[in-house]
């Protein structure tokens, strides 16, 4: 790329950060570029789209599946979809996000962005196996009832040790261990990864190679899919019937999906058959972003609208000017957010939230021990008005 007349492959990386048609790369420090498009408006010049193609910007990838194959775990490779790519998502084996530290770069606006329709109600329509992933502009379609998830993050269980960047597993407690999960548990470093499996049952009792050299006595260590980040997606219902019920579901492993960030989303949530809340998780997490998201949600009285997190606790959580409307009667539990935990900590700030509950209206169970400004919701059923400030200010 020209700069002062000069021709530069940035060999520093990106130290200021870097942003394409004003979408942020999130890793800045990339590894190799990669090109998907299987869209019938070929570049001039260019192969047609096929997984068995080098990934170049003529002679791109057919799937995100084959340009995920092609990347490396923890390098930081970036994958740019060309706007009209489409894809269907037939069954929880069509697309895993298996490679840690990917970003995925959606280009084009409105419905020419890349298109991810998904058409089964499997559980774990995208599974979330590894660390790090990062997807940005694209469009996601729901054209089967009931959809479960959207995307679903995996978290596995083991007895292990790790003498330098070799960690042995001795047995397998639960789940399935998978390259580019981030590992957790006592004396373990933070950031360290799996980058590849070396000997023993797939996925199970063996040794793995690690990022990070270090020693750690034989213990529990949990597996999770760590940090992702969806920025500047649109997940769209195609009716009420044709739905999803969840966009993200996070690890059922404590902290398995620590670090997730949705920011800048749109959601059009139609259902009304079953609970639809666009993240959920059960176990507690940290450093968890939802900021900058607008979305319309169908009535389903006592159904939060942005996050279930049950009895769960989030700590370091940040919750800001998010949009959501929800015409729900009855709010118990809270519109926006509901949780019966008692140990979270961060801040919700700047969001507008609406409703039409006639009694006492609330976004978020009380005693949560979140700090709150400058929110805005009703209080009563009083439609064409604005909300005050809920919880009230003192």
């Amino acid at each position: 790329m020209p700069i002062g007349g000069n021709i530069s492959n940035y060999p520093q990386g990106f130290a200021n950060g870097l942003s394409v048609r004003g979408m942020p790369l999130l890793q800045m420090q990339p590894g190799n570029v990669f090109w998907l498009d299987n869209s019938s408006v070929l570049n001039v010049g260019a192969n047609g789209a096929s997984d068995n193609n080098r990934g170049t910007y003529l002679s791109p990838f057919s799937t995100l599946q084959g340009a995920l194959n092609a990347c490396s775990q923890g390098r930081g490779d970036i994958i740019f979809v060309g706007a009209g790519h489409a894809e269907t998502i037939s069954n929880a084996t069509t697309l895993a996000l298996n490679c840690a530290g990917v970003a995925i770069i959606g280009l084009g606006a409105g419905n020419m962005r890349p298109t991810f329709t998904f058409a089964t109600a499997t559980t774990a329509n995208i599974p979330v196996r590894s660390s790090g992933v990062s997807i940005q502009n694209c469009l996601f379609l729901n054209n089967f009832a009931s959809i479960a998830s959207n995307f679903t993050a995996v978290s596995a269980s083991t007895t292990a040790s790790i003498a330098g960047t070799t960690m042995t597993v001795t047995v397998l407690g639960s789940g399935t261990v998978y390259p580019g999960a981030a590992l957790m548990g006592t004396g373990v470093t933070p950031g360290t990864i799996i980058l590849s499996q070396l000997t023993g049952t797939t996925g199970g009792v063996g040794t793995y190679q690690v990022n990070r050299s270090q020693t750690v006595g034989s213990t529990t260590i949990t597996t999770g899919a760590q940090d992702l980040a969806i920025d500047n997606c649109e997940f769209r219902d195609l009716s009420s019937v044709l739905n999803a019920l969840t966009v993200v579901t996070a690890s059922t492993t404590a902290n398995g999906s620590s670090g997730l960030s949705f920011t800048r989303n749109a959601v059009i949530s139609l259902g009304t058959t079953a609970a639809t809340t666009a993240i959920k998780t059960t176990v507690n997490q940290d450093r968890v972003t939802i900021s900058d998201n607008v979305g319309n949600w169908a009535v389903l009285n006592d159904t939060a609208a942005m996050l279930a997190a049950g009895t769960a606790s989030i700590t370091n959580f940040q919750f800001e000017r998010n949009r959501i409307n929800r015409p729900n009667t009855s709010t118990t539990g809270g519109l926006a957010i509901s949780t019966s935990g008692t140990a979270w900590t961060g801040m919700c700030a700047d969001n507008r939230i609406w409703g039409l509950d006639a009694t006492a209206q609330i976004w978020i169970a009380t005693g949560t021990g979140l700090a709150f400004n400058e929110n805005y919701c009703p209080i009563t059923a009083a439609a064409d008005r604005s909300g005050l400030i809920n919880p009230a200010a003192v």
